[in-house]
């Protein structure tokens, strides 16, 4: 979703459904350089993860790896998105090589202790959806807010979807 104060930022939010971080809820930012598309976008991780392709400092995502020359009116924004979300499967970490990557100790991890590697991913995975994190104050321009939800606020949301679903039939 775009800031509320610039279309050159976007934000967004990665549900990981399997793998190493199965379960995670990863909020992103995309900063679009005005320079694009003549050069990539910049993705940061807003949320922690020790990911061989994440710079612990900043969370800024690595996306060399994938886009060793950005190529303007052939790699698109879209592609870089498409990457962010494979890089949590095994199939792009095996391809890892030490110089792709901003966490060179989590990429020697998975190369060489991967049970370790395997439970500091599950930690990681399972700290995303505490309240502490999920719940966590973004920044002012960010326009994704998850918030705890009882069950009547629940119900009620469901019914006014089944509501509304129901209006749209014809």
């Amino acid at each position: 979703m775009p800031s509320l104060s610039s279309i050159n930022v976007w934000y967004g939010v990665l549900y990981v459904k399997r793998g190493y971080w199965r379960d995670a809820v990863i909020r992103f930012r995309i900063d679009i350089p005005r320079e694009y598309p003549k050069t990539h976008p910049i993705i940061t991780l807003l949320t922690s993860v020790a990911h061989p392709l994440v710079r612990m400092e900043d969370g800024r995502f690595a996306l060399e790896h994938q886009f060793p020359q950005w190529t303007p009116y052939c790699d698109y924004i879209f592609h870089a998105l498409s990457y962010l979300k494979n890089a949590f499967k095994n199939r792009v970490l095996k391809q890892l090589q030490p110089k792709d990557c901003y966490n060179v100790g989590a990429y020697m991890k998975f190369k060489n202790d991967l049970p370790n590697f395997r439970e500091h991913a599950r930690v990681d995975a399972m700290k995303t959806r505490t309240p502490d994190i999920l719940y966590r104050q973004q920044p002012s321009d960010c326009p994704i807010v998850f918030s705890p939800l009882s069950d009547d606020q629940f119900e009620s949301t469901m019914q006014q979807m089944r509501l509304y679903a129901g209006s749209q039939k014809h």
